[in-house]
C-alpha cells in the first residue's frame, strides 16, 4: 500500500500517538525511502495494549514473542519505549530511523537487505557520524 492508504488504515484504528509508534516498512514509507508497504507494524506500550485487548481480538505471532496479529495485514509489537525514541513525521510517531536500523542489523534477514543499505544512505546525508 502507498502512503495516503497506509495512514488512512492507520487512522481508522483510533489508536492514542502518545501510546504506538510506527516500525519497519513504515518508517522507510513515512521517510520516502520506499514508495509502498505490505503491511502496518506498530509498536504499542504494554499498558496500551492491555486497553486495545478489550476492544480488538489479537492472535499471538509465531514470529517473535512479543509479536500480536490484528489482521492479516497489521501486527503490533508490544514494548515499551521512550519520547526520545520517537520522531514526528506529518504527526505520525515513528521509531528513529537509526534504532530501525540497528533491528534490521541484528536480525539479518534477507528482505531487509535493501532497508539497511537504504537507511545507511539516508543517514549519511543528515550527516550521521555513527554510519559513515
Amino acid at each position: 500500500m502507498k502512503k495516503q492508504e497506509y495512514l488512512e488504515k492507520i487512522d481508522s484504528l483510533g489508536f492514542d500517538k502518545d501510546k504506538y509508534c510506527i516500525i519497519s516498512g513504515g518508517v522507510m514509507l513515512m521517510l520516502g525511502l520506499r514508495e509502498e508497504t505490505s503491511d502496518i507494524d506498530l509498536k504499542v506500550k504494554p499498558d496500551y495494549f492491555q486497553e486495545l485487548q478489550k476492544k480488538y481480538n489479537f492472535k499471538k505471532s509465531n514470529k517473535f514473542s512479543y509479536l500480536y496479529e490484528l489482521s492479516n495485514e497489521i501486527e503490533l509489537a508490544v514494548q515499551d519505549f521512550s519520547e526520545d525514541e520517537v520522531d514526528y513525521i506529518e504527526g505520525y510517531p515513528i521509531n528513529k530511523v537509526e534504532n530501525e536500523l540497528e533491528w534490521k542489523i541484528a536480525h539479518n534477514r534477507e528482505k531487509d537487505k535493501n532497508d539497511i543499505e537504504n537507511i545507511k544512505v539516508y543517514l549519511k546525508r543528515k550527516g550521521s557520524k555513527k554510519w559513515i
